[in-house]
């Protein structure tokens, strides 16, 4: 019996290990929508890792693992953003992904570049919570129905929360309506 849970436990610490592989950069930047600075980043996405290593033995299939993944980091998302920007201190570093841009000519249009990034976040995190969570899942590049499943909402009312979060972050960039 011994021998079964030490397999359990490994084939767990595999399973987590490869989830954070596979999802870890979209989860960092789930966190990045949700906090403002980097060490809060950093500390959400550790809260995330411990949340989704706390629900992965109950993950029954029901849905995707991606989505178990996205609803993991959403809702501790929410959580965050509810304790005014707190986390819980203490928690194991998980390492954050670097997101690399590709094919920047000079140091001129990487700043430029930066400048957009930050802009974009700054933007998104100006968001309701709610368009907020549907907005970074969709640049996750999760299917309506799959944040639908996530947030609990249909598919259409994703479609709805997407374009008018589309619009909102035009005009937040200084696009116009």
């Amino acid at each position: 019996m011994e021998e079964i849970l030490v397999e359990d436990g490994q084939a767990i610490r595999a399973r987590f290990a490869a989830l954070l592989a596979v999802h870890g950069p979209g989860l960092r930047r789930v966190a990045r929508a949700y906090a403002a600075r980097t060490d809060e980043t950093d500390d959400l996405l550790q809260e995330i890792a411990l949340a989704l290593w706390r629900a992965l033995s109950t993950f029954r299939g029901d849905c995707s693992e991606r989505t178990f993944v996205f609803r993991v980091a959403h809702n501790r998302g929410i959580t965050f953003v509810e304790r005014g920007g707190r986390v819980v201190r203490g928690r194991d570093e998980v390492e954050p992904d670097a997101i690399e841009i590709p094919g920047i000519a000079t140091a001129e249009d990487h700043l430029a570049d930066a400048r957009r990034r930050a802009a974009l976040w700054t933007a998104i995190r100006g968001l309701a919570p709610a368009t907020r969570a549907v907005i970074t899942m969709a640049l996750e590049g999760l299917a309506h129905a799959e944040i639908g499943e996530i947030l609990g909402i249909s598919a259409g009312a994703v479609a709805v929360r997407l374009s008018r979060g589309r619009e909102e972050l035009r005009r937040a960039m200084g696009g116009g309506s």
